[in-house]
């Protein structure tokens, strides 16, 4: 017999299912064992490669993710290449607020090729299509003009700044962005016309 806690804990897992996403150029799915070479040779923070132990540190992460909340970050792979060029997904979902937070990073050497904008919009379109949520966020530190763009083209709006008390990171300010999910399909509505 199962607690009404757990059961609503069990349709919060079947919500959260990932499904494998497709974009003109991506294919975003759950990563596995055999992405830890692609995860090595990430440039993580522009500066070297990832070590195996960080590589290895992440993949753990997102498995432990999908275990415990039937999601997690998705891959990104380049469909020209199948080359594993990055990750995106919900870093936090309230069911409660009807509200999600998203993150990104495409690898240095991928990016300026619009390819954290068009994940990042089957991410949103997943959100709000299958998840339901109202309204998904995002934040990024205040001198992050590429990770800003990629929010605006995606039509997120500027909502405002969060101090480094108030951040989730506590080191830094953080520029949140947000869109409603009428604006999103407004603006998709308005793509396909």
């Amino acid at each position: 017999m199962t607690s009404r806690g757990e059961s609503a804990f069990s349709w919060v897992q079947q919500l959260l299912q990932m499904p494998i996403l497709e974009t003109k150029r991506l294919v975003l799915r759950q990563f596995c064992q055999d992405d830890l070479k692609d995860i090595c040779a990430w440039e993580a923070y522009a500066i070297e490669p990832s070590t195996q132990v960080d590589a290895q540190a992440f993949l753990d992460f997102c498995f432990q993710s999908y275990s415990t909340w039937g999601m997690g970050p998705w891959g990104l792979f380049l469909k020209t290449d199948r080359m594993l060029v990055g990750n995106s997904g919900f870093c936090r979902i309230d069911l409660k607020q009807n509200c999600g937070e998203v993150n990104y990073f495409v690898t240095r050497q991928y990016r300026r090729q619009g390819l954290a904008s068009e994940a990042l919009k089957a991410i949103l379109k997943f959100g709000f299509e299958e998840i339901g949520l109202a309204r998904i966020q995002a934040r990024c530190s205040p001198d992050n003009i590429s990770s800003e763009r990629v929010m605006q083209k995606t039509g997120m709006q500027f909502e405002r700044r969060i101090s480094a008390e108030a951040s989730k990171d506590e080191s830094r300010d953080e520029n949140l962005y947000a869109i409603m999910r009428n604006e999103f399909r407004a603006g998709h509505s308005a793509r396909l016309s």
